[in-house]
Protein backbone atom coordinates (compact mmCIF):
# COMPACT_ATOMS: atom_id res chain seq x y z
CA UNK A 1 0.00 0.00 0.00
CA UNK A 2 2.48 2.72 0.63
CA UNK A 3 4.39 1.70 -2.41
CA UNK A 4 1.27 2.41 -4.38
CA UNK A 5 0.81 5.85 -2.60
CA UNK A 6 4.49 6.48 -3.38
CA UNK A 7 3.65 5.89 -6.90
CA UNK A 8 0.52 7.78 -7.00
CA UNK A 9 2.17 10.85 -5.09
CA UNK A 10 5.30 10.27 -7.82
CA UNK A 11 3.08 10.36 -10.38
CA UNK A 12 0.79 13.84 -9.34
CA UNK A 13 4.38 15.58 -8.85
CA UNK A 14 5.20 14.83 -12.38
CA UNK A 15 1.66 15.77 -13.54
CA UNK A 16 1.97 19.16 -11.25
CA UNK A 17 5.33 19.66 -13.14
CA UNK A 18 4.37 18.92 -16.75
CA UNK A 19 1.52 21.60 -16.08
CA UNK A 20 3.35 24.42 -14.80
CA UNK A 21 5.98 23.69 -18.13
CA UNK A 22 2.79 23.71 -20.51
CA UNK A 23 1.46 27.11 -18.61
CA UNK A 24 4.64 28.69 -19.19
CA UNK A 25 5.02 27.30 -22.24
CA UNK A 26 1.72 28.68 -23.60
CA UNK A 27 2.40 31.99 -22.37
CA UNK A 28 6.04 32.38 -23.14
CA UNK A 29 4.34 32.41 -27.00
CA UNK A 30 3.88 36.49 -27.23
CA UNK A 31 0.72 37.78 -29.34
CA UNK A 32 0.84 38.79 -32.86
CA UNK A 33 3.05 42.22 -32.61
CA UNK A 34 1.39 45.48 -33.99
CA UNK A 35 4.70 47.50 -35.14
CA UNK A 36 5.53 45.52 -38.77
CA UNK A 37 8.61 44.22 -37.10
CA UNK A 38 8.00 40.91 -35.57
CA UNK A 39 10.01 41.30 -31.53
CA UNK A 40 11.83 44.13 -31.83
CA UNK A 41 10.51 46.97 -29.61
CA UNK A 42 8.59 50.06 -31.13
CA UNK A 43 11.68 52.77 -31.51
CA UNK A 44 13.96 50.20 -32.88
CA UNK A 45 11.08 49.25 -35.58
CA UNK A 46 10.86 52.44 -36.28
CA UNK A 47 14.09 53.28 -36.89
CA UNK A 48 14.68 50.10 -39.00
CA UNK A 49 11.68 50.83 -40.96
CA UNK A 50 13.13 53.96 -42.38
CA UNK A 51 16.98 52.86 -42.85
CA UNK A 52 16.51 49.47 -43.46
CA UNK A 53 13.20 48.76 -44.63
CA UNK A 54 13.78 45.41 -45.85
CA UNK A 55 14.18 43.88 -42.47
CA UNK A 56 10.82 44.13 -40.97
CA UNK A 57 9.51 41.67 -43.33
CA UNK A 58 12.69 39.18 -42.69
CA UNK A 59 12.13 39.68 -39.23
CA UNK A 60 8.02 38.94 -39.02
CA UNK A 61 8.71 36.26 -41.18
CA UNK A 62 11.30 34.70 -38.49
CA UNK A 63 8.59 35.51 -35.87
CA UNK A 64 6.20 33.87 -37.41
CA UNK A 65 8.28 30.73 -37.33
CA UNK A 66 9.15 31.13 -33.63
CA UNK A 67 5.31 31.54 -32.94
CA UNK A 68 3.99 27.75 -35.05
CA UNK A 69 7.29 25.63 -34.28
CA UNK A 70 8.90 26.78 -30.82
CA UNK A 71 5.41 25.16 -29.07
CA UNK A 72 5.75 22.06 -30.32
CA UNK A 73 9.25 21.67 -29.06
CA UNK A 74 8.02 22.57 -25.78
CA UNK A 75 5.09 20.23 -26.18
CA UNK A 76 7.66 17.46 -26.71
CA UNK A 77 9.90 18.61 -23.88
CA UNK A 78 6.40 17.84 -21.77
CA UNK A 79 5.52 14.78 -23.45
CA UNK A 80 9.36 13.30 -22.63
CA UNK A 81 8.43 14.80 -19.12
CA UNK A 82 4.90 13.19 -18.74
CA UNK A 83 6.92 9.66 -20.48
CA UNK A 84 9.33 9.81 -17.78
CA UNK A 85 7.08 10.18 -15.07
CA UNK A 86 4.87 7.49 -16.05
CA UNK A 87 7.69 5.19 -16.60
CA UNK A 88 8.73 5.93 -13.28
CA UNK A 89 5.08 5.03 -11.14
CA UNK A 90 5.45 1.87 -13.41
CA UNK A 91 8.86 1.17 -12.02
CA UNK A 92 7.61 1.98 -8.36
CA UNK A 93 4.55 -0.17 -8.55
CA UNK A 94 6.65 -3.28 -9.89
CA UNK A 95 9.30 -2.89 -7.40
CA UNK A 96 11.87 -2.53 -9.98
CA UNK A 97 14.81 -0.44 -9.11
CA UNK A 98 16.13 -0.88 -13.08
CA UNK A 99 12.81 0.66 -14.04
CA UNK A 100 12.90 3.74 -11.49
CA UNK A 101 16.96 4.53 -12.64
CA UNK A 102 15.87 4.34 -16.64
CA UNK A 103 12.83 7.08 -15.85
CA UNK A 104 15.32 8.85 -13.70
CA UNK A 105 17.71 9.09 -16.54
CA UNK A 106 14.83 9.76 -19.10
CA UNK A 107 13.98 12.89 -16.63
CA UNK A 108 17.06 14.21 -17.10
CA UNK A 109 17.52 14.08 -20.25
CA UNK A 110 13.85 15.77 -20.51
CA UNK A 111 15.67 18.57 -18.22
CA UNK A 112 18.49 18.74 -20.63
CA UNK A 113 15.98 19.24 -23.27
CA UNK A 114 14.53 21.87 -21.43
CA UNK A 115 17.40 23.45 -20.71
CA UNK A 116 18.61 23.34 -24.48
CA UNK A 117 15.76 25.07 -25.92
CA UNK A 118 15.70 27.57 -22.92
CA UNK A 119 18.69 28.51 -23.75
CA UNK A 120 18.59 28.65 -27.31
CA UNK A 121 15.22 30.81 -26.92
CA UNK A 122 17.45 33.78 -24.20
CA UNK A 123 20.11 33.85 -26.80
CA UNK A 124 17.57 34.78 -29.67
CA UNK A 125 15.68 36.68 -27.49
CA UNK A 126 18.88 39.32 -26.75
CA UNK A 127 19.46 38.79 -30.67
CA UNK A 128 15.94 40.15 -31.62
CA UNK A 129 15.56 43.04 -28.85
CA UNK A 130 13.89 41.09 -25.96
CA UNK A 131 15.32 40.48 -22.92
CA UNK A 132 18.15 42.73 -21.48
CA UNK A 133 18.60 43.92 -25.26
CA UNK A 134 15.40 45.99 -24.32
CA UNK A 135 17.44 48.49 -22.42
CA UNK A 136 20.56 48.89 -25.17
CA UNK A 137 18.87 48.01 -28.34
CA UNK A 138 19.00 44.93 -30.67
CA UNK A 139 22.14 43.29 -31.57
CA UNK A 140 20.91 41.65 -34.11
CA UNK A 141 23.75 39.28 -36.11
CA UNK A 142 20.87 38.41 -38.90
CA UNK A 143 20.52 42.64 -39.33
CA UNK A 144 23.95 43.17 -39.57
CA UNK A 145 24.59 40.66 -42.11
CA UNK A 146 22.09 41.28 -44.42
CA UNK A 147 23.02 44.90 -44.62
CA UNK A 148 26.42 44.78 -44.96
CA UNK A 149 26.12 41.90 -47.38
CA UNK A 150 23.24 43.98 -49.66
CA UNK A 151 25.31 47.06 -49.30
CA UNK A 152 28.26 45.49 -50.53
CA UNK A 153 26.67 44.10 -53.27
CA UNK A 154 25.36 47.40 -54.32
CA UNK A 155 28.55 48.96 -54.19
CA UNK A 156 30.41 45.91 -56.58
CA UNK A 157 27.56 46.05 -58.30
CA UNK A 158 27.79 50.07 -58.97
CA UNK A 159 31.45 49.69 -59.46
CA UNK A 160 31.02 47.36 -62.31
CA UNK A 161 28.91 49.31 -63.80
CA UNK A 162 31.01 52.44 -63.83
CA UNK A 163 34.08 50.10 -65.73
CA UNK A 164 31.29 48.44 -68.05
CA UNK A 165 30.40 51.60 -69.33
CA UNK A 166 33.41 53.32 -69.87
CA UNK A 167 34.41 49.76 -70.97
CA UNK A 168 31.93 49.74 -73.60
CA UNK A 169 32.80 53.88 -74.89
CA UNK A 170 36.58 52.77 -75.49
CA UNK A 171 35.79 49.36 -76.98
CA UNK A 172 33.53 51.31 -79.49
CA UNK A 173 36.09 54.31 -79.81
CA UNK A 174 38.89 51.21 -80.61
CA UNK A 175 36.31 49.83 -83.40
CA UNK A 176 35.61 53.00 -85.37
CA UNK A 177 39.14 54.23 -85.08
CA UNK A 178 40.45 50.96 -86.92
CA UNK A 179 37.66 50.71 -89.13
CA UNK A 180 38.71 54.60 -90.49
CA UNK A 181 42.11 54.17 -90.11
CA UNK A 182 41.70 51.08 -92.90
CA UNK A 183 39.93 53.30 -95.01
CA UNK A 184 42.53 56.27 -94.74
CA UNK A 185 45.29 53.55 -95.15
CA UNK A 186 44.01 52.09 -98.36
CA UNK A 187 42.89 55.14 -100.16
CA UNK A 188 45.27 58.17 -99.05
CA UNK A 189 48.46 56.18 -97.66
CA UNK A 190 50.66 59.04 -98.48
CA UNK A 191 49.11 61.25 -96.40
CA UNK A 192 47.65 59.84 -93.70
CA UNK A 193 50.09 57.00 -92.36
CA UNK A 194 51.95 59.04 -89.78
CA UNK A 195 48.08 59.37 -88.51
CA UNK A 196 47.20 55.60 -88.53
CA UNK A 197 50.25 54.62 -87.26
CA UNK A 198 49.45 56.89 -84.20
CA UNK A 199 45.69 55.41 -83.87
CA UNK A 200 47.42 51.94 -83.86
CA UNK A 201 49.43 53.12 -80.69
CA UNK A 202 46.64 54.55 -78.94
CA UNK A 203 44.38 51.73 -79.57
CA UNK A 204 46.94 49.54 -78.43
CA UNK A 205 47.50 50.93 -75.19
CA UNK A 206 44.31 51.77 -74.60
CA UNK A 207 43.56 48.02 -74.92
CA UNK A 208 46.26 46.96 -72.67
CA UNK A 209 46.06 49.75 -70.18
CA UNK A 210 42.41 49.62 -69.24
CA UNK A 211 39.98 47.36 -71.63
CA UNK A 212 41.61 43.53 -70.86
CA UNK A 213 42.17 44.96 -67.21
CA UNK A 214 38.65 46.02 -66.91
CA UNK A 215 37.24 42.57 -68.31
CA UNK A 216 39.32 40.83 -65.90
CA UNK A 217 38.33 42.41 -63.03
CA UNK A 218 34.54 42.77 -64.45
CA UNK A 219 34.75 39.00 -64.42
CA UNK A 220 35.76 38.60 -60.97
CA UNK A 221 33.65 40.99 -59.63
CA UNK A 222 30.60 38.94 -60.99
CA UNK A 223 32.08 36.13 -59.52
CA UNK A 224 32.28 37.55 -56.51
CA UNK A 225 28.62 38.88 -56.41
CA UNK A 226 27.97 35.09 -56.79
CA UNK A 227 29.39 34.11 -53.57
CA UNK A 228 27.48 36.95 -51.62
CA UNK A 229 24.26 36.19 -53.43
CA UNK A 230 25.19 32.66 -52.16
CA UNK A 231 25.99 33.62 -48.48
CA UNK A 232 22.97 36.48 -48.37
CA UNK A 233 20.57 32.85 -49.21
CA UNK A 234 22.20 30.15 -47.07
CA UNK A 235 22.05 32.72 -43.86
CA UNK A 236 18.34 33.50 -44.81
CA UNK A 237 17.60 30.00 -45.21
CA UNK A 238 18.83 28.79 -42.34
CA UNK A 239 17.15 31.98 -40.34
CA UNK A 240 13.55 30.60 -41.86
CA UNK A 241 14.47 26.77 -41.97
CA UNK A 242 16.82 25.87 -38.70
CA UNK A 243 14.10 25.92 -36.26
CA UNK A 244 11.30 23.79 -37.81
CA UNK A 245 13.50 21.76 -40.26
CA UNK A 246 16.08 21.06 -37.39
CA UNK A 247 15.55 22.39 -33.63
CA UNK A 248 11.76 20.93 -33.27
CA UNK A 249 12.54 17.57 -34.98
CA UNK A 250 15.62 17.24 -32.86
CA UNK A 251 13.79 17.64 -29.59
CA UNK A 252 11.18 15.69 -30.61
CA UNK A 253 13.89 12.48 -31.48
CA UNK A 254 16.09 13.35 -28.71
CA UNK A 255 12.68 11.69 -26.42
CA UNK A 256 13.11 9.13 -27.89
CA UNK A 257 16.59 6.65 -26.45
CA UNK A 258 16.93 5.06 -29.68
CA UNK A 259 16.95 8.16 -31.53
CA UNK A 260 18.55 10.45 -28.82
CA UNK A 261 21.89 10.93 -31.06
CA UNK A 262 20.03 11.85 -33.87
CA UNK A 263 17.81 14.27 -32.09
CA UNK A 264 21.20 16.04 -30.76
CA UNK A 265 22.82 16.35 -33.89
CA UNK A 266 19.92 18.13 -35.16
CA UNK A 267 19.84 20.48 -32.36
CA UNK A 268 23.46 21.70 -33.23
CA UNK A 269 22.41 21.80 -36.83
CA UNK A 270 19.59 24.65 -35.70
CA UNK A 271 22.07 25.77 -32.80
CA UNK A 272 25.13 25.89 -35.01
CA UNK A 273 23.65 27.54 -38.48
CA UNK A 274 20.82 29.68 -36.49
CA UNK A 275 23.24 31.55 -34.06
CA UNK A 276 26.81 30.63 -34.72
CA UNK A 277 26.97 31.16 -38.36
CA UNK A 278 25.01 34.84 -38.79
CA UNK A 279 26.98 36.07 -35.20
CA UNK A 280 30.51 34.95 -37.71
CA UNK A 281 29.00 36.80 -40.64
CA UNK A 282 27.84 39.21 -39.21
CA UNK A 283 31.35 40.09 -37.39
CA UNK A 284 33.41 39.03 -40.67
CA UNK A 285 31.37 41.88 -42.66
CA UNK A 286 31.54 44.44 -39.64
CA UNK A 287 35.27 44.90 -39.42
CA UNK A 288 35.86 44.62 -43.20
CA UNK A 289 33.02 45.91 -44.92
CA UNK A 290 33.69 49.60 -44.29
CA UNK A 291 36.80 49.56 -45.10
CA UNK A 292 36.00 47.68 -48.40
CA UNK A 293 32.91 49.82 -49.00
CA UNK A 294 34.87 52.82 -49.06
CA UNK A 295 37.64 51.75 -51.45
CA UNK A 296 34.48 50.39 -54.27
CA UNK A 297 32.93 53.74 -53.37
CA UNK A 298 35.83 55.85 -54.36
CA UNK A 299 37.13 53.78 -56.98
CA UNK A 300 33.55 54.20 -59.00
CA UNK A 301 33.14 57.82 -58.17
CA UNK A 302 36.61 58.36 -59.66
CA UNK A 303 35.70 56.01 -62.81
CA UNK A 304 32.44 58.15 -63.04
CA UNK A 305 34.55 61.26 -62.91
CA UNK A 306 37.33 60.45 -65.70
CA UNK A 307 35.39 58.43 -68.02
CA UNK A 308 32.62 60.52 -68.84
CA UNK A 309 32.36 61.99 -72.38
CA UNK A 310 35.44 62.13 -74.15
CA UNK A 311 37.45 61.29 -71.19
CA UNK A 312 37.25 57.75 -71.28
CA UNK A 313 39.41 57.71 -74.32
CA UNK A 314 41.51 60.42 -73.65
CA UNK A 315 42.14 59.42 -69.75
CA UNK A 316 43.29 55.93 -70.50
CA UNK A 317 46.31 55.77 -72.67
CA UNK A 318 48.91 56.08 -70.18
CA UNK A 319 49.72 54.05 -66.68
CA UNK A 320 49.78 57.29 -65.47
CA UNK A 321 46.48 58.35 -66.35
CA UNK A 322 43.69 59.35 -64.08
CA UNK A 323 41.13 56.27 -64.95
CA UNK A 324 44.15 53.95 -64.82
CA UNK A 325 45.02 54.96 -61.15
CA UNK A 326 41.24 54.35 -60.23
CA UNK A 327 41.50 50.96 -61.89
CA UNK A 328 44.10 50.19 -59.96
CA UNK A 329 42.63 51.65 -57.02
CA UNK A 330 39.66 49.24 -57.50
CA UNK A 331 41.85 46.52 -58.29
CA UNK A 332 43.37 47.21 -54.61
CA UNK A 333 40.21 47.11 -52.84
CA UNK A 334 39.79 43.40 -54.57
CA UNK A 335 41.46 41.91 -51.48
CA UNK A 336 39.32 42.73 -49.15
CA UNK A 337 36.83 41.64 -51.23
CA UNK A 338 37.63 38.15 -51.79
CA UNK A 339 38.41 37.81 -48.44
CA UNK A 340 34.79 38.35 -47.62
CA UNK A 341 33.60 36.39 -50.55
CA UNK A 342 36.26 33.80 -50.57
CA UNK A 343 38.37 32.98 -47.24
CA UNK A 344 35.67 34.01 -44.08
CA UNK A 345 33.06 32.13 -46.12
CA UNK A 346 34.87 29.13 -45.97
CA UNK A 347 36.84 29.83 -42.36
CA UNK A 348 32.74 30.09 -40.90
CA UNK A 349 31.72 27.20 -42.60
CA UNK A 350 34.42 25.19 -40.65
CA UNK A 351 33.98 26.44 -37.42
CA UNK A 352 30.61 26.06 -37.66
CA UNK A 353 31.16 22.31 -38.83
CA UNK A 354 33.41 22.13 -35.70
CA UNK A 355 31.37 23.54 -32.99
CA UNK A 356 28.12 21.51 -34.37
CA UNK A 357 30.20 17.82 -34.40
CA UNK A 358 31.33 18.85 -31.13
CA UNK A 359 28.16 19.80 -29.63
CA UNK A 360 26.03 17.19 -31.43
CA UNK A 361 28.47 14.65 -29.41
CA UNK A 362 27.53 16.40 -26.16
CA UNK A 363 24.38 16.49 -26.67
CA UNK A 364 24.00 13.11 -28.48
CA UNK A 365 26.12 11.49 -25.11
CA UNK A 366 24.13 13.49 -22.64
CA UNK A 367 22.74 9.71 -21.73
CA UNK A 368 26.33 9.33 -20.31
CA UNK A 369 26.02 12.33 -18.13
CA UNK A 370 22.42 11.63 -16.60
CA UNK A 371 24.19 7.54 -15.61
CA UNK A 372 26.49 9.52 -13.84
CA UNK A 373 24.06 11.59 -11.78
CA UNK A 374 21.49 9.07 -11.64
CA UNK A 375 25.07 7.00 -9.62
CA UNK A 376 26.09 10.03 -7.32
CA UNK A 377 22.52 10.32 -6.52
Amino acid sequence: MKKIMMAMFAACAFLVFAHCIGTAAAQSVPQTPSNGCALLPNDIAALLQSSAPWYCPINALIYQVWENNIPIALAAILFAITIAGIIFMVGIAFRSDRIRNFAIGELYEAMASAIIVGFFLYICAVMFGLGPAIAVGGINPYATAFNLITTTIGQAQGLYNSMYQINMVDSFYTTISFSIQSKVLNYIPQVNSALGLGQVAANIFLSAYYILPAQTLGTLIIDGLAGLYSQYYLIAFFSIAAIPAFLVPGVIFRVFFPTRALGGMLIALAIGFYLVMPTMFAMAYYFTSPTLLSGLANSAAQLNRWGSGTGAEQNALSASSPLILALNGAQSAMTSFWLLVLFYPALIIAVTYVFVTQLANFIGGASRLGNKMRGFV
